[in-house]
């Protein structure tokens, strides 16, 4: 019996691609929109055709198709590998198109990121996009870095994480508090203090 071949590469590629971008949206539709208490959305005047000129609207315009706009980039370079086995003349005209798209694109959208003091909105989706692109390239190559790792190993490692968590706490947390924003010793330092160090100890033992 023969294992069946994993996904061809610019296939699984552009569909982690999709998985980043539509994470990023759902984080800013759910997520953000949950804490501003506004419905964030691309297209406001759907829902709400004078949300621009209202004091305090409840829909507002939402900038997180950036995600795939800071993709365009990856993808080119990934399709440019896809394209190499066609005629000589195929890449030279799709890197052409594909720049001249992305700079009119990004001079388009960041001219009105800048106009409107969206800027640290757009930087915010990059960070965003990088973390959950991170997340997912990681997750990605986990069955093979975990395959020789057994339970037992698994659970140290656990331990000794959980351990050195608890430690670093015991101390970061009351360095910050008493030393840093200057605030007195309390009763909550000192059951957190007082129960993460004896845990996180005994953890490392037992790891």
């Amino acid at each position: 019996m023969t294992t069946p071949a994993g996904p061809d590469p610019f296939v699984w590629f552009v569909c982690k691609i999709l998985l980043t971008f539509f994470t990023v949206i759902t984080v800013d539709l759910v997520a953000v929109s949950l804490l501003t208490h506004k419905l964030r959305v691309w297209f406001p005047a759907w829902f709400d055709a004078q949300w621009a000129t209202r004091t305090d609207p409840w829909v507002v315009y939402s900038q997180s198709y950036f995600a795939g706009i800071f993709f365009i980039p990856l993808l080119a370079v990934s399709l440019d590998h896809v394209l190499r086995q066609r005629p000589g003349w195929v890449r030279p005209v799709f890197w052409t198109v594909t720049i001249g798209a992305f700079l009119f694109i990004l001079g388009w959208k960041g001219e009105l990121m800048v106009r409107f003091g969206k800027q640290w909105e757009a930087l915010g989706w990059l960070a965003l996009t990088s973390v959950i692109w991170t997340a997912v390239s990681v997750a990605e190559r986990l069955p093979a870095r975990l395959a020789g790792v057994t339970p037992k190993r698994m659970l140290k490692l656990l331990a000794r994480g959980v351990a050195c968590f608890f430690l670093v706490i015991a101390v970061l947390d009351p360095l910050l508090q008493i030393g840093v924003q200057h605030l007195g010793w309390s009763r909550g330092l000192l059951i957190e203090v007082g129960f993460f160090v004896p845990v996180g100890l005994a953890l490392l033992v037992v790891s």
